[in-house]
């Protein structure tokens, strides 16, 4: 299956013949964006999201990462100038997060914001799992069946939420995103309901303090030859993943596995393969996505419990389509020598 083809969005003229009763393409005015920014947080902060609420309850989605961040480091304290060294990755952007130990193993260019490809759908079904409940259904638009990437939605098809956003992060099809970025975004007002959902996409980033992270479309696919639809550090992907990780790792839990069937309100169903190459060579793997276009090039980022209870996050950006998955090979070996190292002493 193909990751992301190589094309480029629909141009502004075209999205908006797809949307008639709409009123216009890009972020509502300023206005609006600022009624929509109280929206949002308003919704984030639990006041009204049954999800949230639900989970404040009941902790046990995450009670085992939890449990991760509580216990006794497995790199003790005293060795917190330990770090991987003699690494060396294709990757122009490289960075490895300790999550217990809450410091950096491995940097390289870790602050310089990257096109994220594909990345980008980890943004889109954090919001859009944290303004719907799971069961909301959603249908497929004549937009959103023209963003295809090796897949075969037609304009119609429904889907539950959480099932159509599970198969956006494994099967990485860009029509699913654009679905849930549509679906979800026609809660938020009147207006474009892409852009607004965007503009939540937005929000959320800037509430978790991921200050180089910027989004212009929930895809991640490339607006031109020389502009990307979104950016970020592998610093505050690997923030996001973390930030997953420990308050929704249901998220995560799907991109784990190898292959998926995803069935519409018809019956009818549609399969795919995890886009991730290395899917097995990850030991104790927590989860992970992947990412490719032109100007972005090969991306990765991945959280995997290296021993002893304590979870990692490995994210390459600027990489190609095959040494991505080499590159975090060779990095995924060496916090694992670390973690050994560190044991022994």
């Amino acid at each position: 299956m193909i990751e992301e083809e190589n094309f480029i969005i629909e141009t502004e003229d075209d999205t908006n013949s797809n949307k008639e009763n709409r009123s216009g393409s890009g972020f509502p005015v300023r206005t609006q964006l600022a009624v929509l920014g109280l929206f949002l947080f308003i919704l984030f902060t639990g006041l009204i999201v049954p999800k949230t609420i639900a989970f404040l309850n009941s902790k046990s989605n995450q009670a085992e990462v939890q449990a991760s961040v509580s216990t006794e480091s497995a790199i003790d304290k005293s060795s917190n100038d330990i770090k991987i060294e003699s690494v060396s990755v294709r990757a122009k952007s490289a960075y490895v997060w300790d999550v217990v130990g809450q410091r950096a193993l491995f940097e390289k260019n870790s602050e310089q914001a990257l096109p994220l490809a594909s990345i980008t759908k980890l943004m889109t079904t954090l919001v859009a799992y944290e303004l719907v409940p799971d069961s909301t259904l959603v249908t497929i638009s004549s937009a959103a069946a023209a963003q295809q990437s090796g897949g075969s939605f037609s304009a119609g098809e429904v889907f539950k939420a959480k099932e159509l956003a599970d198969f956006a992060l494994i099967s990485s099809y860009n029509s699913a995103a654009y679905t849930l970025a549509d679906s979800v975004g026609e809660l938020l007002g009147d207006g474009d309901s892409v852009g607004q959902f965007i503009a939540a996409m937005n929000i959320r980033a800037e509430e978790l303090n991921l200050d180089t992270l910027s989004y212009e479309s929930p895809t991640g696919l490339d607006l031109s030859d020389t502009k990307a639809s979104a950016y970020g550090s592998a610093e505050d992907v690997s923030k996001l993943v973390e930030y997953i990780l420990l308050n929704n790792p249901e998220i995560l839990n799907p991109t784990i596995i190898e292959q998926t069937r995803l069935y519409n309100r018809a019956g009818e169903y549609h399969d795919a393969n995890n886009t991730n190459d290395i899917l097995l060579d990850i030991p104790n793997l927590l989860g992970s996505k992947t990412g490719y276009t032109d100007l972005a090039g090969g991306n990765l980022t991945i959280a995997f419990d290296a021993g002893y209870n304590r979870p990692v996050i490995i994210t390459v950006l600027g990489s190609t389509r095959n040494e991505r998955f080499n590159d975090v090979k060779k990095l995924v070996k060496a916090v694992e020598e670390l973690v050994s190292k560190s044991k022994t002493q």
